[in-house]
């Protein structure tokens, strides 16, 4: 059943990348800097400890210590008070000035060169851009503090800079960068004021116990989370404490840790309710009745889930309501009401689709699907199956396209920061030819060695814009097979699979000369869900990679394998004999099958289910019926085998009677042609499996 735990509150993140990530310490152990001066750095880090209650009074703070500043002021003391000020700005909804202000103070700190000034006035930047949620911008600039960041020296501005590097690349799905960043600022915390590590401690051990949570890592989301929640209760940080128990009975839910996840939903509730976090509340009362149906204890869950849905409708929580009722219904269906069940669960999911984004939608399809076939409404079942798996498709889609987004952006920001560098390289030898022009008129001598050493750096230039040139061909090599392939099992994608079908449009008419016609195989890992939940996500990647090879090896030179998206493979095929298609899906089902697939120390017994057909069918026009709407009927007839019993495959051969008889039927009702015999199916059944 849906569960879900809250990410850290909007506020308390802004407080990590601010006033956490920002403060400095009196008391570092590498405090003595030269560019710093003693008091404005003892006004600023009481600043903090004792933050203003408000934007304005905390910019009236700022703009005292500004005054006593002049352009003499060393340049780090100077450039963190114009950051904080810039950043004040900003939240007090004056954002012009805010942004005016460090572009001020980027420009004072790289004026004076020096690496900590400049990473603070940069990631002040970023911050803002973050915060804005221009994620793109924030990227850019990144980018390019990223590039000195090894060079910062102060303890507090290597945890500002690499804490919020770690939010940033959070925020665009690239964990492993994320979780980089936020170990060096761990790392730089031990350095820093003692009064403000543990608080720093608790709130980079939470980041990192979502981000593992994200990656679906629970065992070690779980130590991180359990760190946070102890830094919590021994500092005293007990407003976090209600999300902090959410995440960690999440976490012991997807362990299948019941007791320990009860437990903790547990004391989410009694800590949420003391700092009136009503819907951490809700979600673990809900998470604690979805463990109960998990556990088929519907009385108990039904308990549980009525006492939430009075606390949802009092605090008129709407989406949460909508939860409850959802859960609620399933239960009824798997009590055995099923009319009742069925039509309270229609219900909530349709009022939950304006709410949900696409994965939560796709999830909560996968549960209306297990209510439906519990009711024996398979043909709704059908149904629901088709739009999650549709909906996954876009999703994947969606993802790949922000991955290459991102790293084209990135690309980028680098190739900008190249060319700036050309540029002062190429500023530099301008200048030192202009000197050197000038002391020609006085020593030939000099002159000679000055076009000598001139010719050296224009020779120097030249291969580093030769280098710059071999490295963007690369990038492209790359970004060009990375647009073709999955990432993951490096077979083709579906957009190579998209770009071959206008391909084959554009050359319609060599088609049509073709001895036989070519063929569409559609599969669907069997069960591939319970392989993620029961043994990880890595252990699923593992199978995709391994079926991915061993479909490329039966396939010929001539054929496309493509992954579809999520647990789905498509395979192409130019020319296939119709006669021999059964015979080749019956091949692939075996090959998947007959040989388990090692994960860790586990064989796991692996099986798929397909639905086949011909391009064109049954020598229907393919203007009448393209090539999507022959997917759209193998995808009908892969999903029937799955309710059918999986390990199968259906093929659909054939017309029995005029194509615009059973147009309507082959375009939403497969199931309804075939009991009507209006077209000719083969059913090809997969190797038996070991138990």
């Amino acid at each position: 059943m849906p569960k879900f735990f809250a990410h850290l509150p909007t506020v308390l993140v802004l407080l990590a990348l601010f006033c956490f990530g920002t403060a400095h310490a009196e008391h570092e152990p590498e405090r003595a800097f030269a560019h710093e001066d003693a008091v404005i750095e003892a006004a600023l880090d009481n600043y903090l400890i004792d933050f203003p209650e408000s934007y304005e009074e905390a910019i009236a703070v700022l703009e005292a210590i500004l005054r006593t500043q002049s352009a003499d002021t060393p340049v780090m003391s100077r450039v963190r008070t114009l950051t904080y000020y810039g950043i004040d700005l900003w939240y007090a909804d004056r954002a012009e000035e805010g942004w005016q202000v460090l572009s001020d103070a980027l420009a004072i700190a790289e004026e004076s060169g020096v690496t900590d000034a400049i990473a603070e006035a940069r990631a002040g930047i970023v911050s803002l851009h973050f915060d804005e949620w221009n994620v793109q911008e924030a990227l850019v600039e990144l980018e390019k503090l990223e590039r000195i960041a090894n060079g910062i020296q102060s303890p507090r501005i290597q945890y500002f800079v690499h804490n919020l590097a770690g939010r940033v690349l959070q925020s665009v799905s690239d964990h492993e960068g994320a979780l980089g960043h936020f170990l060096i600022a761990a790392e730089a915390v031990r350095k820093t004021q003692p009064e403000l590590q543990a608080g720093r401690r608790q709130l980079l051990n939470g980041a990192i116990a979502y981000l593992q949570s994200e990656l679906r890592n629970y065992e070690t989301s779980l130590e991180y989370a359990d760190i946070a929640i102890e830094l919590s209760i021994q500092e005293g940080f007990y407003y976090d404490l209600g999300d902090l128990y959410l995440l960690k009975g999440f976490l012991h839910g997807e362990l299948e840790q019941i007791d320990e996840g009860i437990q903790a939903h547990e004391e989410a509730i009694k800590w949420a309710r003391e700092n009136e976090q009503h819907e951490v509340v809700l979600l673990s009362l809900n998470n604690i009745g979805s463990t109960y149906i998990q556990l088929k204890d519907y009385e108990k869950a039904r308990e549980i889930l009525n006492e939430a849905l009075t606390e949802a409708i009092a605090r008129e929580s709407v989406v949460t309501e909508q939860l409850l009722r959802f859960n609620l219904a399933y239960v009824e269906v798997f009590s055995g009401s099923y009319d009742r069940g069925i039509e309270a669960l229609e219900a909530a999911t349709e009022r939950l689709r304006a709410d949900y984004t696409d994965p939560q939608y796709a999830d909560l399809l996968g549960y209306v699907a297990e209510a439906y076939i519990e009711a024996e409404l398979w043909q709704k079942a059908v149904v629901a199956l088709t739009e999650q798996r549709a909906l996954n498709e876009k999703i994947a889609q969606s993802q790949r396209e922000e991955a290459l987004n991102e790293l084209q952006t990135r690309y980028q920001a680098n190739e900008q920061a190249v060319q700036i560098e050309l540029l002062e390289q190429a500023n530099e030898l301008q200048n030192q030819v202009i000197e050197n022009s000038a002391l020609q008129q006085r020593i030939y001598v000099l002159f000679a060695v000055v076009v000598v050493l001139g010719s050296i750096l224009l020779l120097i230039l030249l291969r580093l814009a030769y280098k710059n040139n071999l490295r963007l061909k690369d990038v492209n090599r790359k970004l060009k097979h990375q647009s073709s392939h999955d990432p993951l099992t490096e077979v083709l994608n579906r957009r190579s699979f998209q770009d071959a079908m206008r391909t084959r449009e554009q050359q319609y008419e060599q088609v049509q000369q073709q001895q036989y016609p070519d063929a569409i195989l559609l599969l669907d890992i069997d069960f591939f869900k319970q392989i993620n939940d029961q043994h990880g996500h890595a252990a699923g990647d593992l199978v995709l990679v391994e079926l991915a090879k061993r479909l490329k090896r039966i396939s010929r030179t001539s054929d496309m394998v493509i992954r579809w998206g999520g647990e789905e493979f498509l395979i192409y095929l130019k020319e296939m004999n119709p006669d021999n298609l059964a015979q080749y899906t019956e091949r692939v089902l075996e090959v998947i099958a007959e040989r388990p697939v090692k994960v860790a120390d586990s064989e796991l017994q692996v099986s798929a289910t397909a639905g086949f057909i011909s391009l064109p069918f049954d020598s229907v026009s393919e203007q009448e019926l393209d090539w999507e709407r022959c997917l759209q009927i193998a995808d009908m007839a892969l999903y029937l085998g799955k309710v059918h019993g999986r390990n199968q495959g259906l093929g659909v051969m054939g017309l029995n009677v005029p194509f615009e008889e059973a147009q309507q039927a082959l375009a939403k009702d497969l199931a309804g042609a075939i009991e009507r015999g209006w077209v000719r199916t083969v059913q090809v059944r997969g190797p038996e499996l070991n138990d």
